[in-house]
């Protein structure tokens, strides 16, 4: 049996790096794995194992049809049985193709990667999206949290999902895989030898609140503590994190390090992680990446961050926004290296009694493959399995994308192209 995991992209980013990860390994295990992705960058793809085969679709524009008709030729060649869309914008170009294919599609799962959505405009994108949800085979949450808030908030069964926390690969993530000392490190970035030093990775974008932190550091400079923060990433908030750097005099502490292909360096050379985010944030990679490297972690109380920190054993939460009680963290632990460094290694504990990577990918397999999912679905469609409250019928999928066009400013495309296009194989 064939299974494909359907990304937009291929872009450095958690969950892409991820399943990645994981395709990797199912297919190393003899898995009959695949991967398709709609847009580019391209950028891991040089990370993929060479035996996997992978497919880039090259959507254009809003939604394309021309990708749905490259997706569905892929899967009817290689015999796809199971398509996991990773996040949501994917899951449209599955229930197209499943549509088409009709009795033929492949079973359908999603696994979701947000708990809550930074923007309006994400949310309204629900009411598109819950539907389709409501009508996959399978839901994959990333913490419990978030699966009890999605059942709820978009009427999802919680009997057809389930949780699988992120992994963590730890002969990989591991201060003995790194070929520097801490010391020699500090040197090489032109960091103090005996600086406290917090560390933030992610994508420089407004719902990460990286300029959260550095305004926590000049709030405990301002209490004599000397604290030196790592931003790792890019993104569209480069320039706002500058200016505030500016504005607070604080441009000797915090060090803008750009995109890394490798971050181990950065943490080894770091005394504990932050992660400042707002929303969207579920259960952070890299956060789990900076515990296995032995740094405590301190994180916003989004997602799943309390399944994940024991709190004052192996890191700290905090409230999304509240830049005080961060900084009371920091200044915590910067004022006891001892504490930091127990904590250190009961983050390391933690991943390894919970949150492996290897006890991630040989559960995943599984969950995306049920059989029993497979003959309940198969032979009499997706809609008989589903409540009466939730069938539609059978040409509702031609309304529902047409919808999709006109309010989510998909790219215009004559109403008749649109009908042949999705029309069902004969």
């Amino acid at each position: 049996m064939a299974a494909l995991f359907l990304l937009n992209s291929l872009t450095i980013g958690g969950s892409e790096r991820k399943i990645v990860r994981v395709a990797n390994a199912l297919r190393q295990a003899g898995h009959d794995i695949h991967l398709a992705y709609l847009s580019a960058p391209h950028t891991l793809r040089a990370e993929l194992d060479p035996e996997l085969p992978a497919i880039h679709l090259n959507r254009s524009g809003k939604f394309s049809l021309a990708a749905v008709t490259r997706l569905k030729r892929y899967i009817i060649a290689q015999n796809i049985s199971h398509v996991a869309c990773v996040n949501l914008y994917p899951l449209l170009y599955a229930k197209a193709v499943a549509w088409q294919l009709g009795k033929r599609a492949p079973i359908i799962s999603s696994l979701v990667n947000t708990t809550d959505f930074h923007s309006l405009k994400e949310e309204l994108q629900m009411l598109l999206y819950a539907p389709l949800l409501r009508r996959t085979a399978s839901l994959v949450f990333g913490c419990r949290l978030q699966q009890q808030q999605w059942c709820a908030r978009y009427g999802l069964a919680a009997a057809s999902s389930r949780v699988i926390y992120n992994g963590v690969d730890q002969s990989h993530f591991n201060p003995e895989a790194v070929t520097q000392t801490r010391e020699q490190l500090r040197r090489l970035y032109g960091l103090p030898a005996d600086a406290f030093i917090t560390i933030i990775v992610g994508q420089l974008r407004p719902e990460k609140r990286q300029t959260d932190l550095i305004r926590a550091l000049a709030a405990v400079a301002s209490r004599g503590q000397q604290v030196h923060a790592l931003v790792v990433g890019e993104g569209v908030c480069r320039g706002e994190i500058e200016r505030c750097i500016v504005d607070l005099g604080v441009r000797d502490s915090v060090h803008l390090m750009g995109v890394r292909a490798d971050v181990r360096p950065f943490l080894m050379a770091a005394d504990v992680f932050v992660l400042s985010s707002t929303a969207v944030e579920t259960f952070s990679n890299a956060a789990l990446e900076a515990m296995a490297m032995g740094l405590p972690v301190v994180l916003s109380r989004v997602g799943g961050a309390a399944e994940m920190v024991e709190a004052g054993r192996n890191g700290f939460l905090f409230s999304p926004g509240n830049v005080d009680e961060l900084a009371g963290h920091i200044a915590a632990l910067a004022g006891d290296r001892d504490l930091t460094r127990k904590m250190g290694v009961a983050a390391t504990n933690r991943i390894r009694d919970s949150f492996s990577f290897e006890n991630a990918w040989r559960i995943s397999f599984p969950a995306l493959s049920s059989r029993k999912q497979f003959h309940a679905i198969g032979r009499k469609g997706i809609r008989s399995c589903l409540p009466a409250t939730h069938r539609v019928p059978g040409r509702s999928i031609n309304r529902l994308l047409h919808s999709c066009t006109v309010n989510f400013s998909c790219e215009c495309t004559q109403d008749t192209t649109r009908r042949s296009a999705l029309r069902p194989l004969q």
